[in-house]
Parts: C-alpha cells; sequence; structure tokens
C-alpha cells in the first residue's frame, strides 16, 4: 500500500513538473507570471514544449518616460524545442497585451497582439549549480496593434542559477516601448526600462 501511495506521489508530481511560476522586483516595480505547460494536460502534445500564460506587471514611474503609468498584463502561448546535440532551446510565440495611459488630456487604451521569439543557454560547465541566460523580444507593427495603440517592441535579457531541482534565481534587463496614436498624432513612451532580479519556480 505505501509503495502504490510513494508511486502515485511522484507520478503526480512528475505530471505537473513543467509549470513555471515566477515574482521579479526591482525597487519600483513588481512583476509576476505563471506558465502552464500544456502536454501535462493534453497527451496528444509533448511535455514542455507548449506554454500557455499570463504576465502582470506593476511598473512605477520612475523606470518610465512619462507619468500616467497604468496596469500592465498579457496572455501568452510559445513552442519550445531543444536544438539537438546542443545546450541550446528556442521558442516561438504570440502575446496579447494590454495597458493603457492618459494622452493629451484622454483615455487611451493600448491593445497588441506581438509576435516573439527567446533563445535560451545552460552553459556547459561542470559545477553543482547549472547556469545559463536567455534573451528575448516581441514586436508588434501597425497591423497588430488596435484600439489607440500603432506599435509595441519588448526586449529581454535574463541570467539565471539553479539553485535547486525546481528553484532558480535570476537577474534581467527589460525594455518595453508603447507607441499611441491619436488624433492622427503619434506619442512614444518607454513603459517601462529596468534591471530587475526574482524566483523561478516549478511545480
Amino acid at each position: 500500500m505505501l509503495k502504490k501511495i510513494a508511486l502515485l506521489t511522484v507520478s503526480i508530481s512528475s505530471v505537473f513538473a513543467m509549470h513555471t511560476a515566477e515574482l521579479n522586483i526591482n525597487q519600483y516595480d513588481l512583476e509576476a507570471a505563471l506558465n502552464l505547460d500544456v502536454g501535462q494536460f493534453n497527451e496528444t502534445v509533448e511535455p514542455d514544449t507548449t506554454f500557455v500564460g499570463i504576465q502582470y506587471l506593476k511598473a512605477g514611474t520612475e523606470n518610465a518616460s512619462y507619468n500616467d503609468i497604468h496596469k500592465y498584463v498579457n496572455l501568452n502561448f510559445m513552442i519550445k524545442q531543444e536544438i539537438q546535440n546542443t545546450n541550446f532551446k528556442i521558442g516561438l510565440g504570440v502575446k496579447g497585451i494590454y495597458t493603457s495611459s492618459e494622452i493629451a488630456g484622454n483615455d487611451a487604451s493600448f491593445i497588441a497582439t506581438p509576435l516573439g521569439a527567446e533563445i535560451t543557454y545552460e552553459i556547459p560547465l561542470n559545477i553543482a549549480i547549472p547556469i545559463g541566460f536567455k534573451v528575448s523580444a516581441h514586436y508588434a507593427p501597425e497591423s497588430l496593434s488596435f484600439s489607440d495603440a500603432s506599435r509595441y517592441l519588448e526586449y529581454r535579457a535574463e541570467g539565471y542559477a539553479k539553485l535547486m531541482q525546481r528553484a532558480s534565481v535570476y537577474i534581467g534587463y527589460r525594455k518595453i516601448d508603447t507607441r499611441y496614436n491619436m488624433n492622427d498624432n503619434t506619442y512614444d513612451y518607454s513603459y517601462n526600462k529596468s534591471v530587475y532580479f526574482g524566483f523561478r519556480f516549478s511545480f
């Protein structure tokens, strides 16, 4: 009986081993994200390849180019694949972005669906704590921007250390640029430009 319980526990933990939750901060900003591995819910999808997630950023005005900072949230989808015989993993995906601002005295909504790519590389060092880095970029031209939005650009770079099997620490840099178009006028804003550090957990 105990053996069956142990096997069941191991199988359950392995089923949910690829989901991740993360939290990062700096002096003025807080970001939280949850990514779910679709392969853990659908047997026809290979685990650790297809992800859906949600991300929320509470940004301060100190790291922006304007003073009217509103909430930022995105829903995202990404497919990842390891490059054989290397320590590289690449990903391609899309985000659904929403934020807002006050432009020229009027409330403006920013909606975009940027396409993106990321590359992760784990450095092949024979050490107890694996380390690596990840770079990513997302871009939406005017054709993928809606409401009062006319362009979106985001890029990030992160370095991480896997302290435990299911927990990592990381430090990163992000830049999020938004462009609004209202009344035939264009407004370019840097929504957030900052260094941050955080924790990432898998379960």
